[in-house]
């Protein structure tokens, strides 16, 4: 992320600790919210649209994405998960092919529902986590943010294996994962795309679109339930 959008999300963090203390998680219905979410906006469509067409590390090229000025975005730190009474979260991060795959039919979602979507960037925030040599001992290789291991914890039940390691005890939040929280509790969540995707580098079709923002549709309604 460039030095300019560490700034502005500063300025979001600072904006949203009073805008979402009372916030349900669900309707616009405040300025005060629709102020932070301008903000949170822009920084989201500056964030993930500076990936459009650049490299990934194995050398193949990002898709594009485009974000709309007024797109239902809420920055969101992981003690501000860990509080939510209620509400949507988006686990990811820009340079994550399969996440940038969501990001459209998610916030169409989101724009025809008028609900926010609570982001948190997980890249940097994650344990790692490897077998020792004997196949059965697992060990931390890289030490994650305490409060990345309260959300797997709090929302142990929710979250998929750690892949590889042969213990479905140790989890890990996958990116991308959107998690829909009710009564401060894992409602139910979407991992990945549409499993006729099989090519992260490939946009998602306009039928793959549909098809998975009904997906979040569908979650929506057994949410309001």
């Amino acid at each position: 992320m460039k030095k300019g959008i560490n700034v502005l999300y500063g300025f979001v963090v600072i904006l949203l600790i009073v805008a979402c203390q009372n916030n349900s998680g669900n309707k616009i219905d405040s300025d005060q919210q629709t102020t932070a979410l301008d903000t949170a906006s822009k920084s989201f469509k500056a964030e993930y649209e500076n990936g459009n067409g650049t490299k990934s590390k194995s050398g193949k090229t990002h898709i594009s994405v485009e974000v709309e000025n007024d797109s239902l975005i809420i920055y969101a730190t992981e003690e501000d998960i860990l509080e939510l009474e209620n509400g949507i979260v988006l686990f990811g991060f820009p340079s994550c092919p399969w996440c940038r795959n969501i990001i459209e039919p998610l916030l169409d979602f989101a724009k025809e529902e008028n609900v926010q979507i609570h982001y948190l960037n997980i890249a940097k925030i994650r344990d790692k986590k490897e077998l020792q040599q004997d196949s059965t001992t697992v060990v931390t290789t890289e030490k994650g943010t305490e409060g990345y291991r309260s959300l797997l914890k709090k929302f142990d039940g929710i979250w998929d294996s750690y892949k590889g390691l042969k213990n479905d005890t140790v989890k890990r939040i996958y990116s991308p994962t959107v998690l829909f929280i009710k009564n401060n509790k894992a409602f139910e969540k979407k991992s990945g795309t549409v499993e006729s995707q099989k090519d992260a580098y490939v946009k998602l079709t306009p039928e793959q679109h549909e098809e998975l923002k009904q997906i979040y549709k569908d979650i929506y309604l057994r949410y309001k339930q």
